[in-house]
């Protein structure tokens, strides 16, 4: 289904234009995640305005509604599900903008380095958010609804550890405070990041009204 659909975009002036800002999206998405997450956990010089990426973001999923409003339009007859695809999936992909601010202001929130036993299980699921932007966007821009259920998949994983985090911290007696708030707002923040990258790829994977949710065998 979803390589028809990408063929159709391709076809129609306003959704392939529409298409190609949904790639800049999931792009900028992913450099503000990159960006935001270096300064928390590497301590990277904030030389990025991510706030203006985000109104970049913003302006993008503005842009795409409307070219999609206007080919509905235009062409009323036309078999709709590309277009409800397409502004779908922007509120994921603006959605991960917000959550990479997040992580920059935890990062002003908590200068400090980042110490203790759960630095490493971060890193670990940082590296697999990081993949999973990877392959969401091959998978979106492919239409590889394989790679899109590896990501799916991938998902899940990654959703068990951060709430395994999370639920392990409440329980730590040895941890402070302020660092236990930090790391429990950043294994929920990572979760998020990759929740909406599970529904990007879901767009390759599901049918429209399924969308979001685990593939049915």
């Amino acid at each position: 289904m979803f390589d028809k659909l990408l063929s159709f975009w391709k076809e129609s002036d306003l959704l392939s234009v529409a298409f190609k800002e949904v790639e800049e999206m999931l792009r900028l998405s992913e450099e503000m995640f990159h960006y935001a997450i270096r300064v928390l956990m590497e301590h990277e010089p904030e030389k990025r305005d991510i706030y203006k990426d985000d109104q970049k973001l913003n302006q993008l999923q503005i842009d795409v509604r409307r070219k999609v409003l206007e080919h509905l339009t235009i062409s009323p007859s036309q078999d709709i599900l590309p277009s409800l695809i397409l502004i779908t999936v922007i509120v994921d992909i603006e959605r991960i903008g917000d959550y990479s601010k997040n992580l920059l202001e935890l990062a002003h929130k908590y200068p400090e380095e980042l110490t203790g036993p759960y630095v490493d299980e971060i890193k670990e699921i940082r590296a697999g958010v990081e993949d999973m932007f990877r392959k969401t966007y091959r998978a979106f821009t492919g239409s590889d609804k394989e790679l899109g259920k590896e990501v799916m998949e991938r998902h899940v994983e990654i959703a068990g550890k951060c709430e395994g985090i999370v639920e392990r911290l409440i329980d730590d007696p040895e941890i402070g405070a302020r660092l236990g708030i930090i790391y429990a707002l950043l294994a929920r923040f990572l979760k998020r990041v990759s929740a909406h990258l599970k529904n990007v790829a879901s767009g390759v994977v599901n049918p429209f009204h399924r969308l979001g949710y685990k593939p049915q065998e």
